[in-house]
């Protein structure tokens, strides 16, 4: 088994060095989702992908998940489990690559 490609180190951990595709968005390279978040991370939303159905946005921003809001990752499988403002959210990964986030680098 090959090992993986680390980047920088962040907080004493390293990092793996991968770019998100987003299926919504004709798989355009961008810079995170929720999805590559590492377990135990935070990070803060800022924004979702321009294919997100408006249903489907209503509901996250009902719970919280806003452009602006930090968010810690507690599991990815085998759904994404978040915790937005002391409430837990479990979502599928479909959703977790579509909602954009920037790593915080000090956890």
């Amino acid at each position: 088994m090959k090992r993986p490609k680390f980047g920088l180190h962040f907080g004493g951990r390293r990092r793996k060095r991968r770019r998100g595709k987003c299926p919504t968005c004709n798989g355009s390279s961008i810079e995170m989702t929720l999805k590559d978040v590492p377990v135990g991370c935070r990070a803060r939303v800022v924004g979702f992908c321009p294919g997100l159905a408006a249903e489907r946005l209503a509901y996250l921003q009902a719970y919280g998940l806003a452009p602006g809001y930090w968010v810690r990752v507690l599991q990815h499988s085998p759904v994404t489990v978040i915790e937005v403002e002391h409430t837990e959210l479990a979502l599928e990964s479909e959703l977790a690559c579509e909602v954009l986030v920037m790593e915080d680098g000090g956890n």
